[in-house]
């Protein structure tokens, strides 16, 4: 196939041209580490033109390379499965290379399309730098960083069909061991598989650490919420204190490398005895205990084996990225994030869970998220909203029907979506709106985990997770007759509520979260006039609402500060009522409105408090200078005789 000629390629090879002219590489044509590549690979004495890639690997050199790295392997094998397994019909091809740049383990390319990157990536062949130049995996293994490497940006022409992402992986003891790099035909300037392709790495560096021969083992992580995720630092220790390893986040919370000392203990690092330490973390079993390191850092740890990691270990390493990313709103608010936790936990132990909330709070997010870190994570999710089915069409949509079971039966019979959900996750959303009559039915294949299709005789073992959601008040329901009391019992095993976006205490973060989202470069500020406006909504249309408004603030104002005018006209023609908390500190107008100086006041007062008082935090947060925000703290009384 031949490389895809895009703007971004004709920028990198007007700099390959500069380069064979020995002439500067503006940093606008190409990223200053491709650069640096590709001197290295002129000191090695390549050319571009060079034939490498293609070169036979004998069976003699494969076995070695295979036998010296086989702990390497047994490690990212199972991790390489998992992410490939995830990324579906994406069309990548990932390998693991050791870190002498051999290719040990390759996984995909059985199609057409990617016959010729399954064959560059064949085990055995070696993409170091000094051999293969300017390329993904060789650039990670040189810069201990992770990268990507598209089209013309290869140093080899032979290479240029290809869009790589390289990450590197780290053994406990904080040494290079080997690297996973995703790689498919280049298409765009952009690359979509990082985030993922980086978990993986880390999942690879975790199940280095958990071999270890090692008694104890801590989980750590500056956010407490964190500590019991795969996201989490891990140390493995000896009885008496010993650091024995530790994955790459752990040594960076930790600064382990900065130690004097070459085997650096508990002691050191915590700057408390061991035997006292231990015991607290014992003490407090699974809960996160924060802990104060020589670095000054407070961070957040538990013993590894204080508590099941089943939760978080029985998805696949993307899945996780990808559900975390779409519950990343929900976690902001530490109260809610530990609730959440505690969902997951009893999730994973198959108790029912019951989310309550209004439309628009995120319960099908949630019921999504938990599939992904639950124990039938590689199932299927199968969801059905049983408000928007007609009551004469449920029974089928839920149980199936055998052919011929009623006139217009498709023949053959159709699955339902007990039967779809099978080995995975059923979640049925708007339980409350079930029809009476039906409610018997769906206990009874709860309880006996069986069902029957309609027309049929014939019993069909059922084994998926179930979840239930509702905006509605169930006991309230159940007190008037509409909802079965036994079937209420048996679906809400723990129960968790999410509340109204009015409700939440995190505004600003879910804001900033959501504006972050829409635009990957800077995200344009919101002027306060339009802050302030979202501040007093009274969003009834919850996380999907602020969603929205967001999305059309960042498309309106392009690229500029968002204010009023691009937000929608039923938030700015007539303001709300003020917030309760903030009803003491208005000022009011002749005709009763908060006049905008008071306004503004409050809004920067709000972000202030917030940050804790830290000036340049809240200038960040509103979007304006530290200068302006000086000025205006003054103005409204609010900095008297600091900074």
């Amino acid at each position: 196939m031949r490389p895809v000629r895009t703007e971004f390629d004709r920028k990198v090879l007007h700099a390959r041209q500069l380069l064979r002219e020995a002439r500067d590489i503006p940093a606008s044509l190409v990223a200053d580490e491709v650069q640096r590549s590709w001197s290295r690979s002129i000191r090695h004495g390549l050319s571009e033109r060079d034939r490498v890639l293609f070169n036979p690997v004998s069976a003699a050199q494969l076995r070695r390379i295979n036998e010296v790295h086989r702990t390497l392997l047994g490690h990212a094998e199972p991790e390489m499965e998992r992410l490939f397994s995830a990324l579906d019909n994406a069309h990548w091809v990932l390998a693991c290379l050791e870190v002498g740049g051999n290719i040990i383990k390759t996984l995909g390319g059985q199609s057409a399309e990617l016959r010729d990157i399954a064959t560059v990536l064949r085990p055995g062949l070696n993409l170091s730098e000094r051999v293969a130049g300017t390329n993904a995996p060789g650039f990670a293994l040189e810069e201990r960083r992770a990268i990507a490497v598209r089209g013309s940006e290869h140093f080899l022409e032979e290479a240029q069909m290809c869009a790589c992402a390289a990450v590197p992986i780290f053994e406990p003891s904080g040494a290079l061991a080997g690297v996973l790099n995703a790689s498919r035909h280049h298409r765009s300037a952009s690359i979509g598989i990082m985030e993922p392709l980086a978990l993986a790495a880390r999942a690879v560096e975790n199940r280095m650490v958990a071999a270890l021969s090692a008694p104890l083992r801590l989980r750590l992580h500056f956010s407490a919420e964190l500590v019991n995720s795969p996201m989490c630092g891990l140390l493995a220790v000896s009885r008496d204190g010993q650091i024995l390893g530790a994955n790459p986040l752990a040594r960076q919370l930790l600064e382990l490398d900065t130690l004097i000392e070459s085997d650096p203990c508990m002691e050191t690092v915590f700057q408390q005895k061991v035997g006292l330490l231990l015991d607290t973390l014992r003490r407090h079993g699974s809960t996160p205990t924060p802990i104060h390191c020589h670095n000054g850092v407070r961070i957040h740890a538990c013993l590894a084996d204080a508590a099941p990691t089943r939760v978080v270990s029985v998805a696949p390493a993307a899945s996780y990225a990808v559900a975390r990313a779409s519950m990343s709103p929900m976690l902001l608010d530490p109260e809610l994030a530990q609730r959440v936790r505690q969902v997951e936990r009893a999730f994973a132990h198959d108790i029912p869970v019951l989310i309550n909330g209004e439309t628009g709070t995120g319960k099908e997010v949630l019921a999504r998220h938990l599939h992904e870190v639950g124990p039938r994570a590689s199932g299927p999710f199968v969801a059905i909203n049983c408000s928007a089915i007609p009551a004469s069409l449920i029974e089928s949509e839920l149980f199936g029907y055998d052919g011929g079971a009623f006139t217009g039966a498709r023949r053959g019979g159709m699955a339902g979506r007990f039967e779809q959900a099978n080995g995975g996750t059923l979640f049925l959303d708007e339980i409350g709106d079930m029809p009476l009559e039906l409610q018997a039915r769906l206990l009874r294949v709860l309880q006996e985990r069986t069902l029957t299709r309609l027309g049929s005789a014939r019993s069909i073992a059922l084994n998926c997770s179930v979840i239930c959601a509702t905006h509605r008040d169930l006991v309230q329901r159940v007190d008037s007759g509409e909802f079965r009391e036994d079937l209420y019992y048996r679906i809400n095993g723990l129960r968790i509520t999410l509340p109204a976006l009015r409700q939440r205490s995190d505004l600003d973060d879910l804001i900033e979260h959501f504006l972050a989202q829409e635009l990957a470069s800077a995200v344009p500020p919101l002027t306060l006039a339009a802050r302030h406006c979202l501040y007093r909504h009274n969003w009834p249309g919850n996380i999907r609402e602020l969603q929205q408004v967001l999305r059309l603030g960042v498309a309106l104002s392009e690229g500029d500060s968002i204010d009023l005018i691009h937000l929608p006209t039923e938030l700015t023609a007539a303001p709300a009522a003020l917030p309760p908390d903030s009803a003491d500190r208005q000022t009011h107008c002749p005709d009763g409105k908060a006049t905008l100086r008071q306004a503004e006041a409050e809004v920067v007062l709000s972000a202030f408090l917030r940050n804790d008082r830290n000036v340049s935090a809240t200038a960040r947060n509103l979007g304006i200078a530290r200068a302006t925000l000086y000025r205006k703290l003054r103005n409204y009384g609010l900095l008297t005789g600091e900074g």
